[in-house]
């Protein structure tokens, strides 16, 4: 099920603790939040589980923690060697069942490359491990939207129906210069498998005609009843809560004008 309202994404905001954020979120009326679970952030595979069980009834009581991030890149679980590859997919199994202890729904990976030759071989013929949640891919590449690498992406995500997208405002705006004349299309292909969206503040606002364009399409297809999580991702400077509250307020403030939600005609 989709979260209502718009969360945060806890890489916005340091020197909090997990239940210290999980209370200021609470208490600033921000209905869920994204955790960063990886070794950069909150570490989660390697917490013990009465830590996290303990952050889950902090979750339960004050703020729920929806899904969680990996540092983990897709490419890594298909390493031509074998060690990376299994120690990868090792690391994926500790983050995912981690993530379920604290009722997350999701951990997403990244995708820093863009499947090709063999790497797209060896995706197209193995398989995602099988892990405790569903799983999400950020596309961080610039070609993304290029047509080969979108084609590829289509392949792979109706091989594996537990794969979905999360789209991101600032890496699909960057990467609608990839699909040239065809970026309309394109963007509507990448959005059909999207789950979540992160309206992406790097400091320089969301306020440019590519940022509107994303989270124009994202909105309408929200509208026409496909289940996508909104959630701000603050990664400016500095950051602090109180300059993350200020960020995530204005986000708010800009989906509600350029988000419409108005049902979609046929």
């Amino acid at each position: 099920m989709t979260a209502i309202g718009v969360g945060l994404y806890s890489i916005g905001v340091r020197g909090l603790g997990v239940p210290e954020l999980l209370e200021w979120t609470a208490a600033q009326a921000i209905p869920f939040v994204h955790l960063r679970g990886g070794p950069r952030g909150y570490d989660l595979a390697r917490q013990k589980r009465a830590t996290l069980e303990s952050w889950r009834r902090y979750a339960r009581q004050f703020t729920p923690v929806t899904g969680v991030t990996a540092d983990l890149d897709l490419a890594d679980l298909f390493a031509a060697d074998e060690t990376d590859r299994a120690r990868a997919r090792a690391e994926l199994e500790r983050l995912a069942a981690a993530a379920a202890v604290l009722g997350a729904g999701w951990v997403r990976l990244l995708g820093r490359t863009v499947p090709q030759g063999g790497l797209f071989q060896a995706m197209h013929g193995g398989e995602l491990p099988d892990v405790a949640l569903p799983l999400l891919v950020e596309l961080h590449h610039p070609l993304w939207l290029e047509p080969a690498a979108l084609d590829a992406l289509e392949v792979l995500l109706k091989r594996w129906p537990r794969l979905r997208l999360l789209a991101d405002t600032a890496q699909l705006a960057a990467a609608l210069p990839s699909a040239g004349q065809d970026a309309e299309d394109a963007l509507q292909r990448a959005l059909g498998f999207a789950r979540v969206l992160h309206l992406s503040d790097d400091g320089s606002g969301l306020h440019k005609a590519d940022h509107r364009m994303v989270a124009a399409r994202a909105a309408q297809r929200i509208a026409g009843g496909q289940g996508i999580e909104l959630a701000v991702e603050w990664t400016g400077h500095p950051r602090t809560a109180q300059v993350c509250l200020e960020r995530y307020q204005s986000a708010c403030r800009w989906w509600a004008e350029y988000g419409s939600t108005s049902p979609v005609r046929p």
